[in-house]
């Protein structure tokens, strides 16, 4: 007979109205400090076990029944000694809180600590992404007077660096971003810095520096992300103004018939990600309008639903051992594949990383590809090899490359590997690039890729193809040092 539960019952997943409601940032926080607590050892821990081993300084049962309740902020003290206490890689779980907390700083706020972050950015020595967090807390104080010649420089570098990075470290560098660009004169001086940046000839890294602009409450700020999408230079620009904009609908009548008209036009684009991300933008749109709740998250399909049954299955199968259901893992997995808020789906893939089932839901996503399970060229199929590479290690880079050498889904493969641990053989890029036409998506996604990785020598083997794409790896090579050398800290 399973014992009864201890603590406090938890507040988390009892939305019975709606299967699939979207699940906020303080509850996901609150569910991974709870999984870890429950999974991310052996034996499980009680709330009284894990208040007594929590010791510098101590606390008491209620105050860790509120962190996994989403009551109270889980202080970043705290947060290190979950890292220590679940053998967790140190920082991962202060950056995933901390991006899911967005306004919470790392480390101290302290002026000293300020000039001396502020210093080592302008004198180009290597910033770790905590440190940018810190660092951009301080400046948006509302008394910090800072000049915008420093904005300028501040932004582009950090711009540079979010794009360069991966997982937690680039979402503490992307929550550093938005919390600048709610700052009056950070965020003007960061929006021209992201036009700078992706007017740059032969710029790569065009979407994210644009859907970041959804985070800039300014007006103008909302005129330029209309301008990109209505009146685009090239298809990155506009898919980056949809994805801005699925994260912040306008609440402006004109505006939300405008985005409407341009978004329904987009979906019957030749492209499918325009139109995947079109789709986003409209159900965005239904969500906000009042008395009209929408669904959060897309139909996944027949296939799709398989897919999630098989990742729910082994996610309850790895949480047999405690008595207490979990209410959230669920809905989490779905928000993780389905959600049409692009920002949300990020966080909770990331919220899955740092949890205690990366293993097993890697392992599962890498098992349905290699059994040819989903459709070669369906939508789920990508998805799945999207989050196999956000959860997977080195060992699923062998998986990842089979698929490129197949020819199946070459291009979400070729971005998994970017993300994944490891490298892969330039000879496998060269052979790729000499099959496919000059200017395909493949193309950009091996250059990205192998930029990715910072592989000079494999830039400059792949420099031997078509004037375009000598262009390209001449932009990855051109990065600051400073930059490329950061985005791993």
């Amino acid at each position: 007979m399973p014992p009864a539960r201890r603590g406090r019952p938890t507040s988390l997943g009892d939305e019975a109205f709606d299967p699939w409601p979207r699940i906020e940032h303080g509850q996901l926080a609150a569910w991974l400090l709870k999984m870890c607590r429950l999974y991310g050892r052996e034996d499980i821990l009680t709330i009284r076990q894990l208040a007594a081993a929590v010791r510098t300084p101590p606390v008491d049962n209620a105050t860790v029944s509120r962190w996994e309740n989403s009551r109270a902020t889980v202080p970043t003290w705290a947060l290190h000694q979950y890292e220590r206490l679940f053998d967790l890689p140190p920082g991962e779980l202060v950056a995933v809180v901390t991006a899911l907390g967005r306004d919470r700083p790392t480390g101290r706020r302290s002026a000293p600590r300020c000039d001396e972050l502020l210093e080592k950015c302008l004198d180009r020595a290597p910033v770790s992404a905590a440190e940018w967090a810190d660092l951009t807390v301080s400046l948006t104080q509302p008394r910090r007077k800072t000049a915008r010649p420093i904005w300028d420089t501040l932004g582009h570098r950090l711009l540079t660096e979010m794009c360069l990075s991966v997982g937690w470290r680039y979402l503490l560098r992307l929550s550093a971003l938005q919390r600048v660009h709610r700052h009056p004169e950070g965020g003007a001086a960061l929006v021209a810095a992201t036009e700078e940046f992706v007017t740059e000839p032969a710029c790569q890294l065009i979407i994210d520096p644009i859907a970041l602009l959804a985070a800039n409450p300014a007006p103008a700020a909302a005129r330029h992300l209309l301008r990109l999408l209505c009146e685009p230079r090239n298809e990155a620009e506009q898919l980056g103004a949809l994805f801005a904009w699925a994260a912040r609908p306008p609440s402006a009548p004109d505006m939300v018939r405008r985005l409407e008209a341009a978004s329904c036009e987009l979906c019957a684009s030749t492209s499918p990600p325009l139109q995947v991300a079109a789709s986003d933008v409209l159900a965005a749109l239904f969500r906000h309008r009042p008395s009209r709740p929408g669904a959060r998250s897309a139909p996944l399909g027949k296939a799709g639903d398989g897919v999630f049954g098989q990742l729910h299955g082994a996610l309850a199968k790895a949480q047999t051992r405690h008595h207490e259901a979990d209410l959230l893992g669920r809905r989490i997995l779905r928000q993780a594949l389905a959600s049409t808020d692009s920002d949300l789906r990020i966080l909770t893939v990331n919220v899955l990383h740092a949890s205690p089932f990366r293993a097993v839901l890697a392992d599962t996503v890498a098992s349905m590809l290699t059994s040819g399970r989903t459709r070669t060229g369906s939508a789920i199929h990508s998805v799945l090899v999207d989050l196999l590479g956000s959860l997977g290690e080195t060992r699923h880079r062998t998986i990842v490359e089979n698929l490129i050498r197949r020819g199946t889904a070459r291009d979400a493969a070729a971005l998994a590997l970017a993300h994944l641990p490891g490298r892969t053989d330039p000879r496998l890029w060269h052979h790729v690039l000499t099959a496919q036409p000059t200017g395909s998506s493949t193309q950009r996604a091996v250059l990205y890729a192998v930029g990715m990785k910072g592989d000079r020598d494999g830039l400059r083997l792949l420099r031997a193809h078509a004037p375009v794409v000598r262009s390209r790896a001449n932009w990855w090579l051109r990065l600051p040092a400073e930059a490329s050398a950061g985005a791993a800290l």
